[in-house]
């Protein structure tokens, strides 16, 4: 996927991530009268959403990310995620930051994680700046094709799968190799993030 190609797809899915919580608060908008206090809730609730979200993608895909260790990452994701129903556990990566550019890296693995979760369950992050690995656990669990389609050389057919070469990308410029391990008994294979050069483990 070219650059502008890149762009145009994120441009799109941002503002697809940003359409539900917009809907939300202008339909409280239009409630103000008949139910002042209800339309406030859920104005409230929509804003919040609308401000998580941009300052999550603002993060993952914008410049200007420093160093995150696992508080800062929390912040960033919780509450955050289009799928409600998905949570996050950083407990396996450090309190020590890791560097700013893998640190957008393990946004966006933690946004595509989510992905993964259709009816819920746990994106589980673990590792250090030598490597780290992102595994979604819960009911129907599956990469998205668009992750399958990237580790391939394939081109991503559009905005919703966009997380994948941007994923890519911000491996890249972390210095690390994006990819797929085995999985076990049963689970979701995990994704790996490793320094490039490092043989893939089976």
């Amino acid at each position: 996927m070219d650059s502008l190609s890149l762009a145009q797809d994120l441009c799109a899915r941002i503002c697809h991530d940003f359409g539900g919580p917009l809907a939300a608060l202008s339909g409280a908008l239009d409630l103000a009268e008949a139910a002042p206090e209800e339309a406030l809730s859920v104005a409230r609730e929509g804003a919040d959403t609308m401000g998580r979200r941009l300052r999550l993608w603002r993060a993952a895909a914008g410049a200007g990310t420093g160093p995150l260790g696992r508080d800062g990452l929390t912040e960033l994701l919780e509450g955050a995620l289009p799928n409600g129903r998905v949570t996050v556990e950083l407990s396996g990566l450090p309190e020590t930051p890791l560097p700013a550019p893998l640190s957008q890296a393990v946004l966006a693995a933690a946004m595509l994680g989510s992905e993964a979760l259709p009816r819920g369950g746990t994106v589980h992050l673990a590792g250090q700046e030598g490597g780290v690995a992102v595994w979604p656990e819960g009911r129907n669990a599956a990469w998205p094709p668009g992750l399958t389609a990237v580790l391939a050389g394939d081109a991503v057919p559009g905005p919703r799968d966009v997380l994948a070469p941007l994923l890519r990308q911000l491996a890249s410029a972390a210095g690390m190799d994006l990819s797929l391990a085995m999985g076990g008994g049963g689970t979701i294979a995990p994704l790996t993030l490793l320094p490039i050069g490092t043989p893939a483990r089976g």
